[in-house]
């Protein structure tokens, strides 16, 4: 019993007020957010604000740091460091760590381009010394200009040539493995016209390095202990870089700042300034201290109270929230949400629209093509996985009628057909219709003893349900009609009853309110002739279908028109019965217990919901 009460009351949300430590607010709040059980809302008494703005420059300034360094932070998925000082003083010192961290980087970065630099100078000078054949190849006297002359050695592709008006200047010139390499010396005025051809031209100059000696294999053997040098210094320089972006220290700046985004966008309107915050909120956690073993567990330490909720404050509810509720939330979205005290539809929802949706869409083919489309679809639109059990639900009426695309033959009938035996399909939609409507009659009884009203209903509601009763049992045992006179009297002594607590006695009003209520159930029956209605026109429409497709001669003809009718059928006739099954649900069932007085809980996301799974990655500067 507690188990069905469960489904079919929605869930209350219970007021708390939390003080915490100012030191803690962020992550007290991050806490409860991680439940998915609690939502913050504004009190009465406000208290004033952190410095938000504090916090909202030292997060912007981090920002243009890392744009002004092009540094590409990554996300990380790190439990932020518990707040040790105030929120203003974390994002600051978020920064302050960032901005020594991006500068070491910076550092690291350039050191790396400037061993690599070095590195693909010498390797130009080894293949220049395999290009000389001579022993005393003089190169290292071209580390220093002159006091009269200016000296240079440039690499230059070998099918693009040195300007010829260099020529003059030029001492000698050599070939190496594509590469033309030219060694000139000229005057000192005429410098700058040198460096202003080469500027023009694909050659890079040759740096002969100080520590040069003279001897051709002396300075081979040189160059390569200098390059194997380079080459492990280059190694230890990329390991100090990933090290560098693995840093603990990064992450937990990082993941700091990222929570204190996400609660400057989410929690400014419940903190203040002072030693303590004044958080307050609706929580739906199952006991009253739930809360504080949260906040406990997190090791925080904060003074939880539950009073009562600020005047005109609704508490919100939670619905219903089931593998086999959520495909039908749809229907809650255009109904609206149940109040406290109010039924929960969603736990028969998805018993009521498959079964009505099935009775006027019976067919296994068709039923076939819903299942499928709401498979293969529903995986990205959850709003039309409501397809899936409507159309098992086809499915399975289409055994009971035996129809598979309209037909004949190819399925036993294990119930009747519907164009066979029209009657029975009216009368089978009458006693749905009863019985849906008995049983929103029902539910408004148990809403009545939630309220604390069950004694009003039972002399007012109760003897209505009791006509209800007795007019539809009288079409087939005529003796239960004599029940009739003594409801009626009870209905008008309950009514007077009702209306004397309340001040005013008014038997027009009393009989105008039976009139009117007889009217209308008798109206919402008759309504639910619909669903016969439209289950034998999808019978006559399948036939037609076939019968239109006889008539064309040709196989190809005929098999697509099969095809498109079926498909006109499905699409077609599909949405119009599920618009008629959301109308019997909201206006024949829904009306006669459902007020929508609720309004829906918003839980609080969590900030690692948002975080992405970033790897890490260096950003060269050169």
């Amino acid at each position: 019993m507690d188990n069905l009460r469960e489904l079919a009351r929605p869930r209350a949300a219970n007021w708390f007020e939390l003080y915490v430590p100012r030191s803690q607010t962020v992550y007290a709040i991050e806490s409860l957010a991680a439940t998915g059980e609690v939502q913050l809302e504004p009190g009465a008494r406000q208290a004033p604000r952190l410095h938000l703005d504090n916090i909202r420059q030292s997060l912007s300034e981090l920002d243009d740091f890392c744009k002004t360094h092009q540094i590409a932070l990554p996300v990380y998925q790190v439990a932020p460091s518990k707040l040790l000082s105030s929120p203003e003083e974390t994002a600051a010192q978020a920064l302050c760590h960032v901005r020594r961290w991006g500068e070491r980087l910076v550092s690291l970065q350039e050191e790396m381009h400037a061993l690599q630099q070095e590195k693909e100078n010498l390797k130009l000078l080894q293949k220049l010394l395999k290009a000389l054949h001579e022993e005393d190849t003089g190169i290292e006297l071209f580390a220093h200009h002159g006091d009269f002359l200016c000296k240079g050695i440039y690499a230059c592709p070998h099918s693009h040539p040195i300007n010829p008006v260099l020529n003059e200047t030029v001492i000698r010139s050599y070939v190496q493995d594509e590469t033309a390499f030219f060694l000139f010396a000229t005057l000192p005025d005429r410098q700058s016209d040198v460096d202003h051809l080469l500027e023009q031209s694909d050659c890079i100059e040759v740096e002969i390095p100080d520590w040069l000696s003279p001897g051709r294999s002396a300075q081979e053997h040189a160059v390569a202990e200098r390059l194997a040098i380079l080459e492990r210094l280059y190694r230890d320089i990329q390991l100090k870089i990933e090290l560098h972006w693995a840093s603990s220290e990064l992450k937990k700046s990082l993941a700091n700042a990222t929570v204190l985004r996400w609660f400057v966008d989410n929690a400014k309107e419940v903190t203040e300034h002072g030693q303590y915050c004044h958080v307050t909120g609706w929580s739906t956690l199952e006991k009253p201290d739930s809360v504080e073993s949260v906040l406990e567990s997190a090791n925080i330490h904060a003074i939880v109270r539950h009073p009562f909720p600020p005047l005109n404050s609704l508490p919100p509810v939670r619905i219903l929230e089931t593998w086999w509720s959520r495909p039908f939330h749809l229907f809650q979205v255009f109904s609206g949400t149940p109040g406290s005290n109010e039924i929960d539809p969603s736990f028969i929802i998805p018993i009521v629209v498959p079964l009505l949706f099935g009775f006027m869409f019976p067919d296994v083919g068709h039923g076939l093509i819903l299942l499928l489309v709401g498979i293969i679809f529903g995986v990205r639109q959850r709003n039309i996985r409501f397809l899936i059990p409507c159309g098992a639900s086809s499915i399975i009426f289409g055994i009971l009628f035996g129809e598979l695309f309209g037909m004949e033959g190819w399925l036993p009938v294990l119930w009747f057909r519907p164009l066979d035996e029209p009657l029975r399909v009216f009368e089978v939609s009458l006693l749905v219709g009863f019985g849906l409507i008995l049983v929103g009659m029902l539910f408004s009884a148990v809403e009545a003893k939630w309220r604390g009203v069950g004694l009003e209903w039972s002399a007012r509601e109760a003897p209505i349900v009791g006509l209800y009763i007795t007019a539809a049992v009288g079409i087939l045992f005529n003796k239960a009609l004599i029940a009739i006179p003594v409801l009626l009297v009870w209905y008008l002594v309950g009514s007077t009853w009702v209306q004397s607590r309340r001040g005013k006695i008014d038997i027009s009003v009393t009989i105008g309110s039976l009139l009117q209520t007889v009217f209308e159930l008798l109206l919402n029956t008759i309504s639910f002739m619909r669903v016969g209605a439209f289950a034998l026109a999808h019978a006559g429409l399948t036939i037609t279908v076939i019968m239109l497709a006889e008539n064309i001669d040709n196989e190809v003809g005929h098999l697509l028109a099969l095809v498109i009718g079926h498909l006109l059928v499905v699409g077609v006739e599909g949405l119009v019965v599920f618009i008629q099954t959301t109308r019997l649900i909201f206006f024949e069932f829904f009306i006669r217990f459902l007020s929508v007085e609720g309004r829906p809980f918003k839980p609080l996301e969590s900030p690692g919901k948002n975080r992405a799974d970033t790897k890490i990655k260096s950003v060269r500067l050169d």
